[in-house]
């Protein structure tokens, strides 16, 4: 898979191309849907399929503040593509100026232009260009001038609910992993560096990597999972604790934290990069009187997400 880092890398040479667009966040099964469509139809013209995403949320610039929790980092987003077997992906820097740019514009200039698109696949719900002013309609009708092919396609849907980025975020945020894990067609993951804590695990007899996540990225629900811990192309069932820092009744710190438990371990992982996917939610946030009635507990749950 080709990456081109910005739409100034894209090659003078491009050839014809069948190009999907969207954010892409998470790469869910609807958006999967989407981009096997756009890959059908490149292989059918023999032509590259190109996905245009971006790197960002343009929430993150149209309302700072206001926009949602991502599912996916680009880093992740780049892999879960190219599982898809994508020949391409333009990865748009999406800032204020590009935010400008107009419906007409993005469709002449950048689409049938600098991309030489001769059909496009997008969400049937797809809006684009200067305060979202374009839809798949609009797109048709210019695309008409340059013999462009515009397709939309229906929103897949789970139990008549249309999957999107948006459900699966609610989902992940009250702590629905099995369900956020349906729409995706993957277990959730966030991944981070491994961090110093308070080493209260390993007193209990249960070690624990504390993660630092990227502040962008959607945490799951607090409370305890069962999951899989991802380091350097191996993988380890793992125990992951959600929760405030503050373990017995009556703690006084408030600040969340990601704990990760791997049965067996016993290397230092401090500083070391990090994944961890979600499986199951196995109980929610809890208070112990004192430190045995919680290693009990922790004890449990190493039983259950090992089962």
């Amino acid at each position: 898979m080709e990456v081109i880092p910005g739409i100034e890398a894209i090659p003078a040479d491009m050839g014809e191309t069948v190009v999907t667009v969207g954010m892409f966040d998470g790469v869910h099964l609807g958006h999967r849907r989407i981009i096997s469509i756009a890959h059908e139809k490149a292989r059918a013209l023999g032509l590259r399929c190109v996905v245009l995403t971006f790197d960002r949320h343009p929430l993150e610039i149209l309302k700072p503040g206001e926009h949602p929790k991502l599912l996916s980092s680009s880093a992740q987003k780049l892999r879960l593509l190219e599982e898809m077997d994508v020949d391409m992906v333009l990865m748009v820097h999406f800032d204020r100026a590009f935010s400008n740019v107009t419906a007409r514009s993005f469709v002449e200039d950048l689409l049938a232009g600098r991309l030489r698109a001769v059909e496009i696949v997008l969400g049937e719900n797809f809006r684009f260009g200067r305060g979202g002013e374009g839809d798949t309609g609009f797109m048709a009708e210019i695309g008409k001038r340059f013999n462009l092919t515009v397709n939309a396609v229906p929103l897949l849907r789970a139990n008549g609910e249309a999957i999107s980025s948006t459900v699966i975020r609610g989902l992940v945020e009250v702590g629905d992993i099995e369900g956020a894990n349906r729409r995706l067609g993957w277990d959730y993951m966030i991944e981070g560096v491994v961090v110093r804590g308070d080493a209260r695990g390993r007193e209990l007899g249960f070690p624990t990597a504390n993660l630092e996540v990227h502040d962008n990225r959607c945490v799951p629900a607090n409370g305890v999972y069962s999951g899989e811990a991802h380091l350097e192309h191996h993988s380890f069932p793992a125990v992951i604790y959600i929760g405030e820092a503050r373990t017995f009744a009556h703690g006084s710190s408030t600040r969340r934290r990601i704990e990760v438990h791997i049965p067996g371990w016993e290397e230092i992982l401090y500083d070391r990069y990090l994944g961890v996917s979600f499986k199951k939610r196995l109980r929610g946030d809890m208070t112990f009187p004192d430190a045995q009635a919680l290693a009990e507990q922790i004890a449990r749950d190493v039983k259950a997400a090992l089962e």
